[in-house]
């Protein structure tokens, strides 16, 4: 693709902020910082070759890890676009413990009580008394993670939420989000060495979350008001939450998916829960630590499938054909 898009830099502040948040690209910074980002997102986008993508979205953690696994064809054999996605696999996973009991691991869909049960890697993962965190051990739990999923799901691209040391101004990094972004690193680690060893081929990505929330949270399925207040990580989760629930029954004015049939009991345990948790009062409930997982690992797997498009359709007919969609 070529980068120039001379035209960008017409453009106001506003329309690139915009413009930014449709192809997940930054920002934030200055008005040629903006256009840059948006000529890398677009130079960076790969030429389709009229392969199915399959695609996992990874939400990290140790004890509540949570991926959806997408696939999408290409919308006609002439277009690069990818036509409507399908929600194929969408799990919960503890990394490092399997539930005493449990057989068959990632079997479709989360038993018990609603999307309170925490399930493990297809009964890779031996049963332990004491959790440890040791690197020697955790290095093995990537490697059975990543190999279980790449064998069941064979995805060519694959997404892992980026995380962040610091959050809420706090100047000490807690120990868990260590633990967490260690992890993190082995599953890069796995990865590669996999891809350079050429036993798999794919494209590992990592998501940026504010550029994620910010695609859903300021797009036109919005669930929260526009206002001047910011909005707190609790709010931005439940309205992560919502939307999802939304796009589940259907009541989404743009995002639309495929239920694989497998998933459907799954479904409607999420919307279940969900709708318990919007007739509860906001301030009494704790289901948003069940859901929220889940959540973040759909939409930011649909977010990636619908910035390839715009993508695909800015660098074809310019920024108007985002801008006017975007109101």
């Amino acid at each position: 693709m070529t980068a120039s898009k001379t035209w960008l830099e017409a453009l106001t502040l506003d329309k690139l902020h915009r413009l930014a948040g449709s192809i997940g690209s930054p920002c934030s910074g200055t008005k040629a910082i903006r256009v840059q980002g948006i000529r890398e997102a677009i130079s960076s986008t790969k030429r389709c070759k009229g392969d199915q993508l399959s695609l996992l979205s990874i939400d990290m953690g140790i004890r509540n890890l949570a991926f959806a696994h997408f696939t999408a064809k290409p919308a006609t054999e002439t277009t690069c676009l990818y036509g409507l996605p399908e929600l194929h696999a969408w799990h919960r996973v503890a990394v490092s413990q399997a539930p005493k009991g449990s057989k068959d691991g990632l079997s479709p869909g989360i038993v018990g009580d609603p999307i309170s049960e925490v399930r493990t890697a297809a009964g890779l993962l031996d049963n332990v008394t004491k959790e440890s965190f040791e690197p020697i051990d955790y290095a093995g739990h990537a490697y059975n993670l990543v190999n279980h999923m790449l064998q069941t799901y064979k995805p060519n691209y694959v997404l892992i939420e980026r995380q962040r040391f610091r959050s809420g101004g706090r100047a000490a990094v807690p120990e868990w989000t260590i633990r967490v972004g260690v992890f993190e690193g082995m599953l890069y680690a796995v990865l590669r060495t996999l891809v350079e060893s050429r036993k798999v081929k794919l494209v590992v990505e990592p998501m940026q979350p504010t550029q994620v929330n910010r695609y859903w949270l300021e797009g036109p399925d919005r669930t929260v008001p526009v206002s001047g207040k910011k909005l707190t990580g609790r709010d931005v989760k439940r309205a992560k939450i919502d939307l999802v629930g939304n796009i589940l029954e259907g009541q989404s004015s743009t995002a639309r998916v495929i239920m694989a049939e497998g998933l459907q009991p799954l479904v409607q345990q999420f919307v279940s829960v969900w709708k318990k948790e919007v007739r509860t009062k906001r301030g009494e409930s704790k289901g948003i630590s069940k859901l929220d997982d889940l959540a973040d690992s759909f939409l930011q797997g649909l977010a990636w499938i619908n910035w390839q498009n715009n993508r695909q359709r800015l660098d074809a007919l310019g920024a108007e054909a985002l801008i006017t969609e975007s109101g």
